[in-house]
């Protein structure tokens, strides 16, 4: 059993988390303990966290989860609130994109958690650029 190896969870409004899993897949392969919630207009807050708590439970493995929310303050971030006012040990990080899943999913086998974490959010404020700026700066 890999020492470092976390389970991930993207949950968003909508479609999005599903569509974040294809395009991370697409770059760097399928993964394994790699899940998505999307939370539906539908979805009330108590069957959004119900859903989490399921999702969280099909990892079945004894590896720390991080859960990527799109908006902080949003259901999804909220959800992930209450499960941690019930004890849950998860971590979390809020506005997730591209970059900051490729760093974590492409370093979750070799750093700690705790080191992901703080990696993932770098790459996804580093991964924000101006791109016109950038190219006319040159």
């Amino acid at each position: 059993m890999e020492t470092n190896m976390s389970n991930v969870l993207v949950m968003t409004h909508g479609e999005f988390a599903t569509g974040i899993k294809k395009s991370a897949e697409m770059i760097i392969g399928e993964q394994e303990n790699f899940e998505t919630l999307v939370f539906t207009p539908e979805m009330s807050l108590d069957a959004l966290v119900s859903a989490l708590k399921q999702k969280l439970r099909k990892f079945d493995n004894d590896y720390p989860t991080l859960v990527f929310v799109d908006l902080f303050g949003g259901s999804p971030s909220n959800a992930v609130a209450l499960l941690l006012a019930e004890g849950y040990d998860v971590q979390a990080i809020s506005g997730v994109n591209l970059p900051m899943l490729l760093e974590v999913l492409t370093g979750r086998a070799i750093f700690p958690l705790e080191n992901l974490v703080s990696q993932g959010v770098i790459a996804g404020s580093e991964g924000v650029i101006n791109i016109v700026k950038k190219f006319t700066e040159e």
